[in-house]
């Protein structure tokens, strides 16, 4: 079984090559002239191809770095100091994104203003009654009431001098510094290098630190920290040797990602990953792996149960044969006119069948089926191919095209000094001053991109240790792939994805200079040597 382990992670890894690099190409040397719906398409200052050049070279001098830096040597103190210098940094961090939420803040329309206006009844404890959007789409169910409370605990708040509605920015803030932490400590934790830990902080500091989704309160940014804060804790229980910490870390792990699935479903891929992970080496981890399983299978229950628990309290009428299921988003995934984008005649099959959820999905796998037989095989890869360039292919993550300004916020919060008007001139949309910051995020998040697939490239035990990464990052790919896509919905695994890349670039560093072999590293107070045939 130990050997089909190993297949099956190797398998893992082609597959997703195979998938992954088709798609950078075409972003590398095609990039907005790929045949796909204009609306999503991103204009930067510099085209892609000059910016994956830059990438790549980004690359090769961070791989180059990270191998000189490996004899750096993080000591339990040199572990403390970074922790620290960490921990400051993203609290930094988040004081300063509070201050550019208050000059740029505004109210986005789209599902946000639903879930908001929502979140207000809750406040007020208004009973909701029959709302068929939340019966369509129950996943905005608890993030409406997570805004609900939220607000009304500003509300209650003695000297709460802000708009109660301002807590909202002030927690995607500080989910923000908490989802780059948990990124940079993973980098840390794998690699053990310095040089890794400030790329992966910069990379973050540009894609997520800088982005102005932080005043957006909607599942994206209040999922964030879910992924990443799940990987870590599996890296942990990879890492320890001790056996009770491995079962303590399997369980934060599950934790981490059930409460992320419960914010936004998509993190449920963390979940199966994990899960998937623990049965590759079935003899090693079973006792781990049925831990998980368990925890996993009683946690939904209990999912479940705090679900139906908000239904009773903030009294809807829930009318479960109008939610939206698989079928539905597989069908709109097909769609040419978005390229498997949110598209409105799609959505119409909700009007045609109202009163069976069974005759709906059964009518929108049909249909969905009938667009793959109607491409055929090659005309279904090629469509994908496309889908999969559109979805990635977007540096700042549909703010461009998703993204308008729907009214004020309800408070001016903004001084309205110089800094203000230059602040709104790059993050607001329109702004004069957008396009160089769509070209740094569209350069750093091409860098990422081409980072992860050197997780592919490792052998052995790094394989092993990979394997978790890998098998996340091809089940975000699929998701994507598979049904209803957009580049947002990539926002809620950029921690994790950042930290994959930065791996990534490590081992391109390890397989590059693989023939220069340094004598063992000296081994700190309470460490282990480590040898060139072990990293």
């Amino acid at each position: 079984m130990e050997g089909l382990g190993k297949k099956l992670i190797l398998a893992v890894n082609i597959l997703f090559l195979v998938l992954f690099l088709p798609v950078i190409l075409c972003i590398s040397l095609v990039g907005n002239g790929m045949d796909y719906y204009d609306g999503m398409k991103l204009t930067t200052l510099l085209p892609n191809q000059v910016l994956a050049g830059m990438a790549l070279a980004g690359i090769c001098g961070c791989a180059f770095l990270f191998r000189v830096c490996r004899k750096i040597v993080l000591t339990r103190r040199g572990n403390v100091i970074t922790d620290f210098a960490l921990a400051l940094l993203f609290t930094l961090l988040y004081f300063v994104n509070v201050q550019v939420a208050k000059e740029t803040a505004f109210l986005v329309p789209w599902d946000i203003m639903v879930v908001r206006k929502l979140a207000y009844d809750i406040s007020n404890r208004i009973e909701i009654g029959y709302f068929s959007y939340l019966s369509m789409y129950s996943n905005n169910i608890p993030i409406s009431y997570i805004l609900g409370m939220l607000l009304r605990k500003a509300g209650e708040m003695e000297g709460y001098s802000r708009t109660a509605e301002f807590i909202w920015l002030q927690t995607g803030c500080a989910l923000v510094s908490i989802g780059g932490m948990f990124a940079c400590l993973t980098v840390k934790k794998v690699t053990k290098n310095l040089a890794a830990v400030a790329v992966a902080f910069l990379a973050y500091l540009v894609l997520v630190g800088m982005s102005p989704w932080k005043i957006v309160p909607y599942t994206d940014i209040y999922g964030i920290v879910f992924p990443v804060m799940g990987i870590y804790f599996y890296v942990c229980r990879q890492k320890t040797e001790k056996a009770v910490m491995k079962y303590f870390y399997i369980v934060l792990a599950v934790i981490s990602a059930m409460a992320g699935g419960f914010v936004k479903p998509s993190v449920y891929i963390v979940l199966i990953g994990i899960l998937a992970a623990e049965l590759l080496h079935p003899r090693k981890n079973w006792r781990t792996a049925l831990t998980a399983f368990m925890l996993a299978a009683g946690l939904m229950l209990v999912s479940q149960a705090c679900k139906n628990h908000i239904i009773g309290e903030i009294g809807l009428d829930y009318n479960p044969e109008v939610e939206a299921s698989w079928q539905n988003y597989f069908y709109m995934g097909l769609n040419e006119d978005t390229t498997g984008g949110y598209n409105s005649d799609d959505a119409s099959i909700f009007g045609e069948f109202q009163t069976s959820k069974k005759e709906r999905n059964s009518a929108a796998l049909e249909r969905a089926v009938g667009r793959l037989e109607e491409r055929g095989f090659w005309g279904s890869l090629y469509f994908w191919l496309r889908k999969m360039v559109m979805t990635f292919n977007d540096g700042i993550f549909g703010w461009a095209s998703e993204v308008w300004i729907g009214g004020d916020f309800p408070e001016d919060l903004a001084s309205h000094t110089v800094w203000t008007q230059r602040l709104r001139d790059v993050f607001w949309p329109g702004g004069s001053n957008m396009g160089g910051h769509r070209t740094l995020c569209q350069l750093t998040w091409i860098f990422c991109m081409m980072g992860i697939p050197g997780l592919c490239v490792c052998t052995g035990r790094r394989r092993d240790e990979y394997g978790i990464f890998v098998i996340c990052c091809l089940g975000v790919f699929l998701y994507q792939m598979l049904f209803e896509a957009r580049a947002r919905y990539l926002l809620v695994f950029l921690p994790l994805l950042i930290s994959a890349s930065v791996c990534g670039i490590a081992q391109y560093g390890s397989c590059l200079f693989r023939r220069v072999k340094p004598s063992c590293r000296p081994a700190g107070p309470g460490e282990t040597a480590v040898c060139p045939a072990e990293q």
